[in-house]
């Protein structure tokens, strides 16, 4: 079942309703009741800095320990693959790999699932060049590394008269969907979310004075009203953008002497336009419920890591078929969210799982 309804949900909820919008309960990964082994949620908060109980799902403590149950699987930690092998006939037959010591092996494989996101995916592919494959494994089209999204993000929060205590709560009890369709009459393209968000103190202490020196009385007075908050994550479908990618540094190693990623990523104009209509819009909702002050909070550093090994249906479009496949080398595969096209309007964890499951 889902959660009761906190505070913090009960305050957008009545915003949205009173400015024309939509707002629902979010689906999340955590038990309300026990269920396979783990407890119920204990609405203890700040559950993005992980689940002390286990009552959140993560692969850290469901699906991995009963894989390694399995007598199936065998996980080799602080291990770090420095590049993929493969054999006279381009197939890949393995990967080299330093374990926690520094010791360099060689595991041969049928077949490899490279699943490092969108950073070191691509840079794992661009470092496994060969004379047969010069510019990286993959990447006949051109395209490993290219098209790097990350939503588009922001943060809207409000400071009301009363206690709203939103930190009583899970991460994030609930979405205003009312933007989330393509409709261009806003001033942009594509659609975005207010996703219900509280967070925590320090986080909350480098976002609300951006642009400024980050302290002063107007932020001591906005923090000495942390439980008198509100507040929203923006998450908005970011375009995919050829210039926003990941490339090689020409001359900087990592301790095993292989090139680092360089990561470049700024914005469209759709991104501004959108975050500038998505700011308005809280506004307009939590001043709607008696918001006294509302500080907008710039985008975030980095958010959710999506694109830069894309699906395509031809070739010479991307990196992997349907599958995750690739279309180069039939027995390697992408199972991570580098294969997205485009990154939507929802935070990506669950659909990375799904297309691992389909794989």
């Amino acid at each position: 079942p889902f959660h009761k309804p906190s505070s913090h949900y009960k305050v957008v909820a009545e915003g949205a309703k009173r400015v024309g919008a939509q707002c629902e309960k979010a689906h999340l990964a955590i038990n309300t009741e026990a269920r396979d082994g783990r407890p119920a949620c204990q609405v203890a908060g700040f559950c993005m800095q992980g689940c002390r109980i286990g009552a959140k799902w993560s692969t850290m403590y469901t699906e991995i320990p009963k894989a390694e149950a399995t007598g199936n699987v065998e996980v080799r930690p602080e291990s770090m693959v420095l590049r993929i092998e493969h054999d006279a006939n381009g197939k890949v037959s393995g990967v080299l790999y330093a374990d926690g010591n520094g010791n360099q092996h060689l595991q041969k494989a049928r077949v490899v699932a490279v699943a490092g996101n969108s950073i070191e995916s691509p840079r794992m592919l661009l470092n496994s060049a060969s004379n047969m494959f010069p510019n990286g494994l993959a990447n006949s089209s051109g395209q490993v590394g290219q098209n790097y999204m990350t939503h588009t993000t922001g943060g809207s929060y409000a400071e009301f008269e009363k206690p709203v205590h939103m930190y009583k709560s899970t991460v994030v009890p609930g979405i205003v969907t009312e933007y989330q369709n393509n409709d261009p009459t806003r001033g942009h393209l594509a659609g975005y979310e207010l996703e219900i968000l509280h967070l925590g103190l320090p986080f909350m202490s480098a976002f609300m004075n951006p642009g400024k020196s980050g302290w002063g009385r107007e932020l001591a007075a906005s923090l000495e009203n942390y439980d008198h908050m509100a507040g929203f994550w923006i998450c908005g479908e970011d375009m995919a953008v050829e210039s926003n990618n990941i490339t090689l540094h020409p001359t900087e190693k990592d301790q095993y002497g292989l090139p680092v990623p360089v990561v470049y990523k700024t914005d469209h104009i759709n991104d501004t336009r959108m975050r500038n209509h998505a700011y308005a819009r809280s506004k307009e909702l939590f001043e709607s419920v008696g918001a006294y002050k509302v500080t907008d909070l710039p985008p975030y550093p980095a958010s959710h890591n999506m694109g830069t090994n894309r699906m395509s249906e031809h070739a010479r479009d991307g990196v992997v078929n349907r599958w995750g496949q690739s279309h180069d080398i039939d027995n390697l595969f992408v199972s991570d969210g580098s294969q997205f096209t485009s990154s939507g309007t929802e935070n990506p964890t669950l659909t990375i799982v799904a297309l691992a499951i389909r794989q």
